[in-house]
């Protein structure tokens, strides 16, 4: 195994890049955590949630497709998607600001940067993209925490908008090509809208739980909720790391099989270390969330389908079978939604936690069943 993975510094870079920017990002929030009661904390990551659901919204799809099809060739693609997100991300800027003006800069500064990191991704730099993901969240975690005595929690938001305002210059760079050409775009607009469903699907995982979960039942619960579900979006990266580096591989014409299989063996590992050592995490670190130990114990279990969900994804998104990460996002979304809704209402915190893994199984186990039927 050490040997293969030897050979792929493209899949070291881009994992090596987002396990170090996770753990600044989770490092900043597990602070955070332990300055903040549950309350408090539950508040603040709605507040987040809101931004960076309206910014997930503002890019269309288009993030994706600038790596798919800059890795098979197209030279436009990124110019004319970044003018595209340039709009879409200004109407969410003012959507979000009827709640807070200071919303609307994260929404811009995230959608700037994440077109800039895809672009990365799609012309294979992948040193590159290890190091504009780590210096965005290096920053991010010194400024938010600086701004947060200053300021509050505006001082937050404020850390994370400059943050990956300073670490976009693809984007920044490409505004001097702007024109009023959109024709490669166009010709794209069917595989980004299904792309932008996925991509949807991952922004509901991340933040849209929140967004339901605080007037439902509470910001008290949400801090619970919250405080476990962070370790999953920590080790949650591994499979975004597999995708990320699988996609533009694969889109290129570079077939990587052995990758897929690394990454369940892996996923269980991790799996397997964060179930048995919840326990004295929380108890070592944050005794005062100890009402989110089972909801820690399971979510561990979603590493698994997440890395199937991830890795299946990009080899439709590769080949351009886009129909089946619709229906696959479309699973999860409404499987999420209705299961936090009703598991939440019957088991708390416990119940928030197996919504997000069994709809994270139900969207693997449709995409595994599609693979087998297409014989890929």
């Amino acid at each position: 195994m050490f040997g293969f993975l030897s050979s792929q510094k493209g899949l070291i870079y881009i994992t090596l890049g987002n396990l170090i920017g996770a753990a600044l990002t989770g490092g900043f929030w597990l602070f955070l955590a332990s300055v903040q009661n549950a309350e408090d904390y539950g508040k603040t990551n709605y507040q987040v949630a809101i931004a960076s659901l309206a910014a997930s919204a503002a890019l269309l799809g288009l993030n994706t497709t600038v790596t798919t099809y800059l890795a098979k060739g197209s030279e436009k693609i990124n110019v004319q998607a970044n003018q595209v997100v340039l709009i879409a991300g200004a109407i969410s800027a003012v959507v979000v600001s009827v709640i807070d003006w200071v919303l609307s800069v994260f929404v811009i500064g995230m959608t700037f940067w994440m077109m800039s990191i895809y672009e990365l991704l799609g012309r294979k730099s992948y040193k590159q993209y290890a190091l504009a993901n780590i210096g965005a969240r290096g920053s991010q975690f010194l400024l938010s925490i600086l701004l947060y005595y200053l300021l509050g929690v505006p001082g937050i938001i404020i850390g994370f908008a400059i943050s990956f305002l300073l670490f976009s210059k693809q984007y920044l760079t490409s505004t001097r090509k702007f024109s009023l050409d959109f024709e490669e775009v166009k010709g794209k607009m069917k595989f980004a809208s299904h792309a932008y469903s996925f991509n949807m699907s991952n922004a509901f995982l991340l933040y849209f739980d929140k967004l339901i979960i605080a007037p439902l039942f509470g910001y008290l619960v949400l801090g619970y909720y919250q405080l476990a579900f962070q370790f999953l979006l920590f080790l949650g990266m591994i499979p975004i790391s597999f995708y990320q580096y699988l996609l533009p591989e694969e889109s290129s014409g570079s077939m990587r099989q052995r990758v897929p299989l690394i990454g369940i063996l892996v996923s269980v590992a991790l799996t397997l270390a964060l179930y048995a050592s919840s326990p004295w995490i929380l108890q070592t670190f944050f005794p005062h969330f100890m009402d989110s130990l089972d909801a820690l114990r399971i979510t561990s279990i979603g590493i698994i389908p997440m890395m199937v969900v991830w890795t299946l994804n990009s080899r439709f998104l590769s080949i351009e079978r886009t129909r089946y990460v619709l229906i696959g996002s479309a699973i999860y979304i409404a499987l999420q939604i209705s299961l936090i809704i009703e598991l939440g209402g019957k088991m708390g915190v416990t119940g928030l936690a197996l919504a997000v893994v069994l709809s994270l199984m139900a969207q693997a186990g449709f995409l595994y069943a599609s693979k087998k039927f297409l014989r890929m």
